[in-house]
């Protein structure tokens, strides 16, 4: 009897162990993402699609373009809309550019910013080498109800010879610059100026923020980068890369029947689950389009259809 019930568990601790080291139904889903073929796409691009119910319950339709960065047929470059003065939508960007994909980039505001030169972007956005828009500071409330101008160093995508990189990074002395962490925000102080960060030899740079990935693992960073109150669930674009050298560019659709929106833990979960190394979120809300050969592929939330933005990160086959 005394072998008999050995060889029993002996049989059964497999199954154990299996079962106590399951991940989670969340953490599955880089099995429910799709191919989602597309004519005339070179085999460096592929886009997929995940449509289902994530651990909150919500249900959310997600597409990502996978870029292989070492197809030196290939080139991504960050774009302003109207010479950096104006807004356009991201589809209308893609056809200038004759892009094969491109996604919505970082914040604007609607009325350009007279004493900024009359830019849209409040994000940081440089291509070829050239600062295109510095980020701005913005204004918060302390403690005491005292107002104070702050000065984050927000996430943003850098790339540079078919490698790309993720850092917090500022341009307040009109050179882009990056930091080993987000300059952080006291409710007493607010946000002064931060001290000179590193050279950051990046030649297209995408600012937006929060950082959503760092090292392989979930590092959102929304209170210093001052992003707090819109962590909630909303239509998202995200970007980032893989170990593999492969750029990933991610919309999830929000405030529709079809798709809820997420949260930036979701989007981070959903990064992980697509491989991100890396991952930055960048401008949201209605202003989140994924065009793929000149069609949108996802479904904007705005009522009036897709929003005019201010930027856009295009990939293009070389001239």
């Amino acid at each position: 009897m005394k072998k008999s019930k050995l060889t029993l568990w002996q049989l059964a601790l497999p199954l154990l162990l299996s079962a106590l080291t399951r991940p989670p139904a969340q953490a599955q889903s880089a099995t429910a993402w799709q191919p989602h073929p597309v004519d005339s796409l070179p085999a460096s691009v592929r886009v997929v699609r995940f449509q289902g119910q994530l651990a909150s319950g919500r249900t959310v339709s997600a597409w990502c373009a996978r870029v292989r960065l070492r197809d030196r047929r290939l080139e991504v470059k960050c774009v302003a809309a109207q010479q950096g003065k104006g807004l356009t939508r991201t589809s209308a960007l893609a056809r200038e550019h004759q892009a094969l994909v491109a996604i919505n980039g970082g914040y604007f505001t609607f009325r350009a910013d007279t004493a900024q030169g009359g830019r849209t972007s409040v994000s940081l956005l440089a291509s070829g080498g050239q600062l295109l828009a510095p980020d701005l500071p913005v204004n918060r409330k302390l403690a005491n109800g005292q107002t104070a101008r702050c000065y984050p160093t927000r996430g943003a995508l850098g790339l540079r010879r078919r490698r790309a990189d993720v850092a917090w990074a500022a341009a307040y002395s009109g050179q882009w610059r990056e930091y080993p962490a987000p300059h952080p925000f006291s409710d007493t102080v607010g946000q002064p100026k931060p001290a000179p960060g590193r050279p950051w030899p990046m030649q297209e740079v995408m600012g937006g923020g929060p950082v959503l990935v760092q090292n392989g693992r979930k590092r959102i960073t929304d209170r210093d980068e001052l992003f707090g109150q819109i962590a909630g669930p909303h239509p998202r674009t995200a970007v980032g890369y893989t170990a593999r050298r492969e750029l990933l560019l991610l919309v999830v659709d929000g405030r529709q029947a079809h798709s809820q929106g997420v949260t930036f833990d979701e989007l981070a979960e959903l990064m992980l689950s697509l491989g991100a190394a890396e991952a930055v979120n960048l401008d949201g809300g209605g202003s989140s389009a994924l065009v793929v050969r000149g069609r949108v592929v996802n479904s904007p939330s705005d009522k009036t259809g897709e929003r005019p933005v201010a930027s856009a990160l295009v990939v293009r086959l070389r001239p």
